[in-house]
């Protein structure tokens, strides 16, 4: 997150519970929906400004868990590791699973 006093803000305040409860207080990425740890994540990194921008609406955000929100935290030049892209561990970037073995990759008769 980055280190401003929007963070601490009424505007983000509500911004982040409209977004969890959009949500179901769970991580939106498909086949997770973890509880543990979520996050307000902002899909569009919002400007590192004071006040509330126009990236600071709830079309540009999203419920992470923590694991998920690691994946894709900005780094220090403000780029976003994994190019952004969320997917559950095991599987590829449409949610099937990487495992051959795995039932949904079985042949069907």
């Amino acid at each position: 997150m980055a280190r401003n006093s929007y963070y601490q803000s009424a505007h983000w305040r509500a911004l982040k519970r409209a977004t969890h409860e959009r949500d179901g207080w769970r991580c939106v990425v498909p086949g997770c929906g973890s509880s543990k740890g979520i996050v307000c994540d902002h899909i569009r990194t919002r400007p590192n400004v004071d006040h509330p921008t126009p990236f600071d609406v709830l079309t540009n955000t999203r419920t992470l868990c923590g694991t998920h929100d690691r994946k894709v935290k900005e780094t220090a030049s403000g780029q976003r590791r994994g190019g952004g892209a969320l997917f559950v561990q095991g599987t590829d970037e449409h949610g099937r699973p990487r495992d051959p073995a795995h039932p949904w990759n079985r042949p069907r008769p």
